[in-house]
């Protein structure tokens, strides 16, 4: 995994903050893969519970880690019981490191 200590701290802190304590957040994509370089930081936060305003609440996660970390491309998909399903969810519980 490509994430720092302190990255991934600031990840789990912004995603509590945003979505509260039940959720769960992996990491998915290119920095799963420890030979590789750069690459934006894709996220799935998964609830057991349905999440209202999701979009807010994803704008806020990303706005927290920004001002934390500075400029980041980041990706955050949010999965609860609500969210239709989609191969790229699939994909990102399949492959995600939990964080």
């Amino acid at each position: 995994m490509r994430l720092t200590p302190l990255q991934r701290q600031v990840i789990l802190e912004a995603a509590k903050n945003s979505f509260g304590d039940q959720m769960t957040v992996r990491l998915f994509g290119s920095r799963t893969d420890d030979t590789k370089q750069g690459g934006d930081i894709d996220l799935l936060v998964e609830s057991p519970v349905a999440i209202e305003n999701k979009v807010e609440k994803k704008c806020r996660m990303a706005a927290y880690i920004l001002k934390q970390l500075g400029e980041q491309k980041i990706d955050i998909l949010v999965l609860d019981e609500s969210t239709p399903g989609a191969p790229v969810y699939t994909q990102a519980k399949q492959t995600g490191i939990p964080l």
